[in-house]
């Protein structure tokens, strides 16, 4: 379910573990797009963590962190 923040959490944390970063950045930075409120600073906090846990200097993450930035204005 697309509205269901806990679930989509769940899935870009299973993107990560196998090796799709690109795709669970995509699907959280988009989520942020659609919250507002305590769900956007929840889905923002995630997205922080797995950029931990992917690596800062992972092409995946420099492009992600762009879109965060651009998402949160």
């Amino acid at each position: 379910d697309p509205a269901d923040v806990e679930a989509q959490l769940s899935a870009a944390d299973l993107e990560v573990l196998t090796g799709q970063p690109d795709l669970a950045f995509k699907r959280l930075i988009g989520l942020i797009r659609e919250t507002a409120g305590a769900e956007r600073d929840t889905v923002r906090v995630r997205v922080l963590e797995l950029f931990e846990v992917v690596g800062n200097a992972d092409p995946t993450v420099l492009k992600a962190r762009r879109d965060l930035m651009s998402a949160l204005v």
